[in-house]
């Protein structure tokens, strides 16, 4: 699992920056997440990486607005 986490950090961080505060808060949401969609039975390495930063990606940017969420 902390492959799949640190592989979304290296992914994410290519593109934006994060401080070290936001790092150690975003490090913990996101091994729990991959720990719940692992629990859950996903084990694609690959597929959990890009879920990973996606939920990396809307933890500091905020929701994608052209979707309503519904």
């Amino acid at each position: 699992m902390n492959d799949i986490v640190e592989r979304a950090f290296r992914a994410y961080e290519h593109v934006h920056e994060i401080d070290a505060v936001q790092l150690a808060v975003s490090r913990d949401k996101i091994s729990q997440y991959v720990d719940t969609l692992m629990s859950a039975g996903q084990r694609d390495p690959h597929q959990l990486t890009e879920f990973a930063c996606a939920y990396l990606k809307e933890l500091h940017q905020g929701p994608d607005p052209r979707y309503s969420g519904c």
